[in-house]
């Protein structure tokens, strides 16, 4: 960079990060990726899951059709030059990579043994699913360029889950199912969830997500982003800070799902430690009321989550890991051994023909192989390294902390996708690749400032010294 573009930095300190680091002036598109974003977090987080574009099948959700969407405009705006990639998140996108080639081959796989129609429409509806999640890495790590964009999109993505929360409680007191009231002309229902599952003397709601699990998970993945906006000093009122807290935490234990409050715990265990011992003392001192109006609210409800999580390893019930996870191994081996390395196919496990894995891990072995489940678990740890390299890179503490929170957001991903299939269900995968988007961002927004305050330093010296 020229020494004459430095003023013009110094004058404009508005301009955004990349432009800052590298003296490039970047095209901008007619849409905001903000707004874009923003409009896909309504439809994913605000429609029902369980309403889909019916020619689409069970994929035709209006949050994956938006993010195809959304893809289209980006590859258009790229191929006219009116936006440019910003060449960040490399780690996630070349994950993202191998985890399609790795569904790629498992459809291959797939098409080369007898499979039945259904099977093979299933697969083909597969192929599109992964191209929506790929195209929302790609979209995020490459069109987001500040780390206004990020906090403004996660801050509006707390907002909603909120509000997604609120709707759960409402139905965890009223027994209602609100969704079977809400009516979407072009949509239709694709699952019957006109009445609340139940577990012990509770009603376990789901929301606007298709399950009770699913809605669980999705709200402990974004109880680190909301306890995030709360400590930040910069933003002022208690409630409008605290309140999302309160009842996306709130939220969780209510389902009676062993999964949220599983990925909660882990996402506090890596979140908790790195705060200040104020912040530390003071989460101690809330913890303990914090039950006792759990206990006062949901009479009972904490008797049942201990005997739901007692029963975890026992050899019999409906709650044990043996009845559902162990004895189910030894019924699906046969179609790991077959095909080891590619799979059977992806999305081709259907449980109406086959059985619920409740183990995302698993499913993907015997869908996509040891190729596939590889592939997965390394994008899990891209989007971890992303967050965690991004972090080191600066020594803003909102920053940094945001990078916690979001290590600790993918590792609720990874241990709740041992629990249940969490990929198959839409509002949850959506959330997941949208965060592991956002980490690609982070990491290269934290390198790009990191390079700029490196530019900025190395003038400033060479001024003082031509002054000297």
């Amino acid at each position: 960079m020229s020494e004459t573009t430095w003023p013009s930095i110094r004058r404009e300190p508005a301009l955004r990060t990349w432009e800052l680091a590298w003296g490039v002036a970047f095209p901008t598109a007619r849409f905001d990726i903000v707004t874009l974003i923003t409009a896909y977090l309504v439809v994913l987080l605000f429609i029902p899951s369980s309403l889909i574009f019916s020619p689409l099948g069970g994929i035709g959700t209006p949050a994956m059709i938006l993010s195809l969407l959304i893809l289209i405009w980006y590859a258009g705006s790229w191929l006219t030059g009116k936006v440019v990639p910003s060449g960040a998140g490399r780690p996630v996108r070349l994950a993202i990579l191998a985890f399609a080639l790795a569904v790629l081959a498992s459809f291959v796989a797939a098409m080369t043994r007898a499979i039945p129609l259904v099977e093979q429409l299933s697969a083909e509806r597969g192929l599109i699913t992964v191209l929506s999640w790929s195209g929302l890495i790609v979209v995020l790590s490459q069109g987001v360029t500040r780390y206004e964009q990020i906090d403004m999109i996660m801050r509006r993505a707390v907002i909603f889950g909120s509000v997604v929360a609120a709707i759960g409680i409402f139905e965890f007191y009223s027994g209602i199912n609100v969704t079977d009231y809400v009516r979407i002309p072009g949509l239709s229902p694709n699952i019957d969830f006109s009445t609340l599952l139940t577990r012990g003397s509770f009603y376990r709601p789901s929301s606007t997500a298709v399950d009770p699990i699913e809605f669980s998970v999705s709200m402990a993945i974004l109880l680190p982003f909301a306890l995030h906006q709360a400590l930040n000093s910069l933003r002022s009122g208690r409630i409008r800070k605290w309140l999302p807290v309160a009842l996306i935490g709130f939220a969780i234990p209510i389902t009676v799902s062993r999964s949220g409050i599983i990925g909660a715990a882990v996402a506090l265990l890596i979140l908790v430690p790195t705060w200040t011992p104020r912040q530390r003392r003071g989460f101690l001192v809330a913890l303990l009321p914090a039950l006792v109006v759990l206990k006062v609210s949901a009479s009972g409800l904490l008797g049942t989550l201990g005997a739901y999580f007692t029963g975890l390893f026992s050899t019999t019930g409906d709650g044990s890991v043996y009845s559902t996870r162990i004895s189910a191994f030894s019924l699906d081996w046969p179609y790991i051994s077959a095909r080891p390395l590619f799979g059977r196919g992806w999305a081709t496990f259907l449980p109406a023909t086959y059985s619920w894995t409740d183990d995302m891990y698993y499913h993907m072995l015997i869908e996509t192989g040891a190729a596939g489940l590889i592939c997965l678990i390394l994008l899990y740890l891209a989007g971890i390294h992303c967050a965690a390299a991004g972090r080191r890179k600066t020594h803003d503490p909102c920053r940094r902390h945001f990078g916690q929170a979001l290590v600790a957001a993918i590792a609720a991903a990874v241990v709740t996708s041992a629990t249940f299939d969490s990929l198959s269900f839409p509002m949850l995968s959506g959330l997941i690749f949208l965060v592991l988007g956002i980490a690609g961002a982070y990491d290269g927004i934290m390198n790009a400032e990191e390079y700029a305050s490196a530019l900025l330093a190395d003038n400033g010296n060479l001024a003082m010294s031509s002054q000297e």
